[in-house]
């Protein structure tokens, strides 16, 4: 606990401009938020400890922990703080942070951006390149092999799109909430976003065919196995 990575105040600093952390300094450890939450075992600090490393100004300890990627959002610390403090979206923010600060090490880190980029490349979701982008970042084939008997059921019963549903009005989606700091990092995506369409869906047809040369192999080994 002893490397802190940046001057207490900045860190807090920062924390404190986000929507979600706005009341952090604020909130008089009482406990509610860690005694609410469902997944605490699960966690490493809990929300309460979280803040308090916060206000602290632990950047690396809060930055390179798996809480804000274990957190699932029901608002259960939110809404039972005495303070007002808006924990659910201060989790966000801390995710979003980690991302931009290097500090992505685990699965869930790397689900939330392959989700975040296919939204942001059609505008709702197309499962089929969420699978391949997560896939891709954390290279665990195996895996992907091993589902794909529960992929071929979900297509035949038309539960998974072949084609993405893209948004009509694309833009409209990246205007909104567009501030002076983040223009340029949509100007830069809307820029690539023909390349990353493009290298998306070749990823995906890649991963896809050797995921069904994978589970192929598989089931004509077992079947082989069972014969004999």
């Amino acid at each position: 606990m002893s490397d802190i990575s940046v001057d207490k105040k900045s860190f807090t600093q920062m924390v404190l401009e986000t929507h979600g952390g706005e009341l952090v300094l604020q909130c008089y450890q009482c406990g509610t938020c860690s005694g609410s939450c469902p997944v605490i075992d699960e966690m490493e600090y809990g929300p309460r400890r979280i803040i308090n490393m916060i206000q602290a100004g632990m950047e690396k300890e809060v930055l390179a922990s798996k809480d804000m990627w274990r957190c699932v959002s029901c608002d259960s610390c939110a809404n039972r703080c005495p303070r007002g403090i808006e924990i659910t979206d201060l989790m966000a923010d801390l995710r979003r942070m980690a991302v931009e600060n290097g500090y992505v090490h685990d699965k869930e880190a790397q689900f939330g951006q392959a989700f975040a980029e296919t939204i942001q490349t059609h505008g709702r979701l197309f499962e089929p390149e969420l699978l391949a982008r997560y896939y891709a970042r954390v290279l665990d084939v195996p895996s992907l092999i091993g589902m794909v008997p529960v992929g071929i059921k979900m297509l035949l019963k038309v539960k998974l799109p072949f084609v993405p549903d893209n948004l009509q009005d694309h833009d409209a989606l990246n205007k909104v909430e567009i501030t002076e700091s983040t223009k340029p990092k949509i100007a830069t995506f809307l820029s690539k976003s023909k390349d990353i369409k493009v290298t998306s869906q070749v990823l995906f047809l890649f991963i896809t065919s050797i995921a069904v040369a994978g589970g192929l192999a598989r089931t004509i080994f077992l079947w082989g196995k069972d014969k004999l």
